[in-house]
């Protein structure tokens, strides 16, 4: 009887404490990890977000990154976090709709170690060339590709990454034949597609637009169904010829999974409210993003759609699973 009475008040205690934390939320310092280093767009808008939080939620927020192992360091690291609101995250398409499919094991379950909390921006992606191949349009690509089969190399990230699973999408849709050459990240593709040693990649349009005014990188599409807004000239791949094209990378907000639901709605107001601000929205925009937001459970459903699209193109580029 006596332990029947001490569950009871303690399930009693249970009930009390979430609407009172929730009315005390915040009462101390956010962390916000951030799976990806310093200087790239998940690091941007992850300062973005937590300007923003702070000024809102009247308490600083920390941003922390957390790069390394295809973002396996930061994801865990988030995972393993109390659920009391404290330790947000910033996600994105890698660690959240590629890697499961690429890996056979992850130091995370994107399913069931996280609480979705927003979209925040979509990062379109664009195909571009080396200007010495002479090549003006993707139409004028792929018939080279065709009329040269496996002399075309692009670069990428590395094997798995969102540029590289964009090309190989565009491999099938186009029937053409490319060589896959990975990097240990970013930078030293870029350079090698500036220097010609790579003719093609596909890219954030955010990493590689600066390129455009070397002269020596010219863009052919952009992997949206719509036209940006900081390149109107430059087509999409629909434009091009194949109208069922679409390849993106994405970033949102999520937290440790069993955070009060009140929390999670409350952030996700306010990220949703930032989004859609004049001023957060001409910067995003200016940067080639495109801003986006959506609710919780709208952005569950977002990454599980994401995840199912890259699973199909991991299996019909014949990736193997590490």
């Amino acid at each position: 009887m006596m332990k029947r009475r001490i569950a009871a008040l303690l399930c009693g205690y249970a009930l009390l404490a979430s609407p009172v934390a929730f009315a005390n939320y915040p009462d101390r310092p956010i962390t916000l990890i951030v799976p990806a280093a310093p200087g790239g767009a998940a690091d941007t808008l992850s300062r973005i977000v937590g300007d923003t939080l702070s000024k809102e939620l009247g308490q600083p927020v920390v941003v922390q990154n957390k790069p390394g192992a295809a973002a396996a360091i930061g994801m865990s690291e988030l995972a393993r976090s109390k659920n009391d609101g404290y330790t947000l995250g910033m996600v994105f398409a890698g660690p959240m709709a590629v890697n499961p499919n690429l890996y056979k094991t992850l130091r995370y379950d994107p399913d069931k170690d996280f609480d979705p909390i927003s979209l925040v921006a979509i990062s379109p992606l664009v195909i571009s060339v080396n200007t010495s191949l002479g090549i003006k349009t993707l139409e004028d690509l792929v018939d080279y590709s065709k009329k040269n089969p496996d002399k075309i190399t692009f670069g990428s990230a590395g094997i798995g990454s969102t540029q590289h699973l964009c090309m190989e999408l565009f491999k099938v849709t186009a029937d053409v034949n490319m060589m896959h050459v990975p990097y240990q990240g970013t930078s030293p593709a870029t350079m090698d597609l500036l220097s010609g040693v790579i003719p093609v990649m596909c890219d954030n349009v955010i990493s590689i637009s600066p390129q455009f005014k070397t002269g020596k990188i010219a863009p052919l599409a952009v992997t949206t169904t719509e036209r940006l807004d900081a390149f109107p000239d430059v087509p999409t791949v629909a434009e091009s010829g194949y109208p069922n094209f679409q390849a993106n990378g994405w970033y949102g907000m999520a937290a440790p999974a069993g955070v009060d639901p009140a929390i999670i709605s409350r952030i996700s107001k306010i990220v949703n409210q930032m989004v859609q601000s004049d001023a957060v929205r001409k910067e995003l925009t200016a940067q080639g993003m495109i801003p986006a937001s959506n609710t919780p459970e709208e952005f569950r459903t977002y990454i599980k759609a994401d995840r199912e699209k890259w699973a199909d193109v991991v299996k019909r580029a014949g990736i193997e699973r590490q």
